[in-house]
């Protein structure tokens, strides 16, 4: 591997926090660059069925369950109820393993790449002076006063404080800041054991963009430019990539067939956080199937594939995988909890949605969503069967909302994410190099 094209993408979270690293390593590697994925084991198939290079990147997701005594579905509810418990119990008491792995994949790279989550590796990126640049997959990432997020757990009390005008909801993101500052002590304690200097800005925010820039993967029709956006912000569209493994979209047996005997079903689909905590979801959900007598499409895990299989019908499919590429734009309505992911797919493919957010990003998204015009946002408390069937006859009655889903869809589909972000990562190699030779 030719150091000076080696590039390193770190990444921490779910399948919709990788996705998008594998798009961009996928068409880095298609410019002459040689990527690597810098994230947990449990990707590492995923990853290297593409032909990328994977480098493991501590805290295991076991190894997390195992500290802190939980198993996934409590350790979902957990973070639905407090989304900073993420960095405070599942981020940084891990915090030197992760910086150690990330020394060793940034060990004479050419640059790096950084997703929010990974706080270890910005710190080594700077020791190691590898110059980074970071990518955000949400607006809600960015924080903005001029645009402002629905935060969970309290997407209510976020809406009254934002509607009282940028000064309050300025106040608010400052008293918000100054509350968590003292969670990132372990990064203080981090840099300066590592022997670099204190930051005088809060690592949570400010401090997590990169100098060089950051590149938020997400369309512009989701959250536009605001001027207190980071600097050198670019906006450039979502990045999708929609393999099970090994490149090539696979097929799910007798998908196609259901697809093609029948009317556009509603689909029904779980991002890989909410599908551990999804009994009452499905429940509710085929209860409303049943009363306005549609044909659907349950896209589950395993567990709960198997759990459900007895609900199956020649009216109601049920599978543990199916790509969105192939499903979403033959749906009649798209019903999911909003995270970034299944909801860039889901404006692509320009239908109706009813979203049911769940946790951290997933209340910003749906509301985001709702505000297009294509979609509508249901309060997971209010999942219920007669509320579901209701909102999915207004969806599919609606003909403006359609018309409104098809212009967003045409919207993303003039956007490439992923080849925005390739040119801009390229330049500010091209820049970084060309300052070394300078000094």
């Amino acid at each position: 591997m030719t150091a000076r094209r080696r590039i390193v993408l770190a990444t921490f979270g779910t399948h919709g926090d990788l996705h998008p690293f594998i798009a961009l390593a996928l068409r880095l590697r298609d410019a002459g660059f040689e990527p690597v994925i810098a994230t947990s084991s449990m990707y590492r198939f995923k990853v290297e069925s593409e032909g990328i290079a994977f480098h493991r990147l501590r805290p295991e997701q076991e190894e997390i369950e195992r500290d802190l005594h939980l198993t996934r579905t409590q350790m979902v509810r957990k973070v639905a109820q407090r989304p900073d418990y993420v960095l405070r119990k599942m981020l940084l008491p891990y915090l030197r393993e992760s910086y150690e792995d990330s020394l060793v994949v940034l060990d004479g790279a050419a640059f790096a790449v950084t997703h929010t989550t990974a706080l270890a590796t910005k710190v080594a990126a700077e020791k190691l002076r590898v110059p980074h640049i970071s990518v955000v997959l949400q607006p809600m990432a960015l924080l903005s006063v001029f645009d402002p997020s629905e935060l969970a757990p309290l997407p209510g009390l976020m809406r009254w404080i934002y509607r009282r005008g940028p000064g309050v909801t300025r106040a608010f993101i400052h008293l918000m800041k100054r509350a968590s500052r003292a969670w990132a002590r372990p990064i203080d304690k981090l840099r300066s054991e590592v022997g670099l200097p204190a930051s005088p800005a809060h690592p949570f925010f400010e401090s997590q963009f990169a100098d060089e820039g950051v590149i938020a993967l997400y369309s512009s029709v989701l959250g536009s430019p605001q001027p207190d956006h980071p600097a050198r912000t670019s906006i450039v569209g979502f990045a999708f990539y929609d393999a099970q493994s090994g490149g090539d979209v696979p097929a799910v047996p007798g998908l196609d067939a259901y697809l093609a005997n029948g009317a556009r079903p509603l689909v029904f689909t779980l991002g890989t956080s909410a599908i551990h905590d999804a009994t009452d979801f499905i429940r509710a959900s085929l209860e409303a199937t049943t009363a306005l007598g549609m044909r659907a499409v349950f896209v589950l895990d395993e567990e709960q594939r198997d759990r459900w299989q007895s609900h199956a019908s020649d009216r109601v499919f049920i599978c543990s995988y199916a790509p969105y590429s192939m499903l979403f734009p033959r749906a009649a309505v798209i019903v999911h909890h909003g995270g970034v992911g299944t909801t860039a797919q889901a404006l692509r493919a320009g239908r109706p949605q009813l979203i049911a957010p769940y946790l951290v990003d997933q209340p910003d998204n749906a509301a985001r969503v709702q505000r297009l015009g294509v979609g509508i946002m249901l309060p997971v408390r209010r999942y219920r069967a007669r509320r579901v069937a209701t909102e999915l006859r207004r969806l599919i009655d609606d003909k403006t909302i359609a018309m409104r889903a098809q212009a967003v869809a045409n919207i993303i589909a003039s956007e490439d994410g992923a080849a925005v972000a390739v040119r801009i990562i390229s330049a500010s190699l091209d820049a970084s190099a060309k300052g070394d030779h300078q000094r």
